[in-house]
């Protein structure tokens, strides 16, 4: 299968909100988002996944989430094999950036782009002197795709807070309540995030649009 810039952002949007199951008689990979705020997204996302890999995608409301399926045998193949990311439950705390991606920039971006649609978020806080002070955050369980994905873009000039590991209350999200973020602050973090790697999202896009 061809690894190109659209399906290293569909790794990405995999890594961040998706999972691959496989076993002797099911191959399954799905992505997982909210209702409102995805629901362009998402069809983005079938678009990319119809063009690649040839198949058809439907999103759909599950469990008060919308949820987005593929079957496929050679993909999940791919996916676990040649770029070997984790399958099953412990995908979540050790999935990376796959090798053939994260020293390639024109697809690291890509990936990067993808992990921020899902598990980034895009806001605002109040500062003296600045009513608006923007920031990008990441959040992940996996300590390794943190320190990973914080190298990346400090690689590429972008000004990285420091990682900090935290306990969320949701138990069913995260293994064992500990997470980890790390955010890009400031108004010309946002405009370089922009400019150079983007958002796919349109949700997020658009907040951070609001921003510069």
């Amino acid at each position: 299968m061809v690894l190109n810039q659209n399906v290293a952002e569909l790794v990405g949007a995999l890594i961040g909100d998706g999972y691959i199951y496989r076993n002797n008689r099911k191959y399954q990979i799905g992505f997982v988002g909210h209702p409102i705020t995805d629901k362009e997204y998402f069809e983005h996302l079938r678009v990319l996944i119809l063009k690649e890999w040839n198949k058809e995608a439907k999103p759909v409301m599950r469990e008060r989430a919308l949820r987005m399926v593929i079957n496929s045998k050679e993909i999940v193949n791919f996916l676990i094999e040649d770029l070997l990311i984790p399958y099953g439950k412990i995908k979540s705390k050790t999935v990376i950036i796959p090798e053939q991606i994260k020293n390639n920039w024109d697809l690291a971006k890509h990936t990067i782009r993808g992990i921020a649609d899902t598990d980034g978020s895009v806001f605002a806080v109040p500062k003296p002197r600045v009513k608006k002070y923007p920031s990008i955050e990441i959040t992940t369980i996996s300590k390794i795709l943190a320190e990973q994905t914080k190298a990346i873009l400090e690689e590429r000039g972008f000004r990285v807070a420091k990682i900090w590991q935290f306990k969320s209350k949701f138990k069913s999200k995260f293994s064992e309540n500990v997470g980890y973020r790390f955010g890009l602050n400031g108004k010309e973090n946002v405009e370089k995030w922009v400019n150079e790697i983007g958002f796919s999202n349109p949700y997020k896009l658009q907040r951070a649009l609001s921003y510069i």
